[in-house]
């Protein structure tokens, strides 16, 4: 019996000040996130889930990175 496999795309929002480049804002959301779940903070998420059926017919499972 084959395993069902799935897509799970979790979507944060968080908002960054002071910063002058895309990789810089990044890295500042990362560490507001990574701030606000280990204090228990609500997180503005939104979540997807998809059935992967065929891996090589779907969208890549990777993101583009910044």
């Amino acid at each position: 019996m084959e395993t069902t496999q799935w897509l799970v795309t979790l979507t944060f929002r968080v908002t960054v000040d002071g910063v002058r480049s895309k990789d810089d804002s990044v890295a500042e959301g990362l560490e507001q996130l990574k701030q606000g779940l280990c204090s228990g903070k609500d997180v503005p998420m939104e979540a997807s889930v998809r059935r992967i059926t065929n891996i090589v017919e779907e969208e890549p499972v990777f993101g583009v990175r910044w």
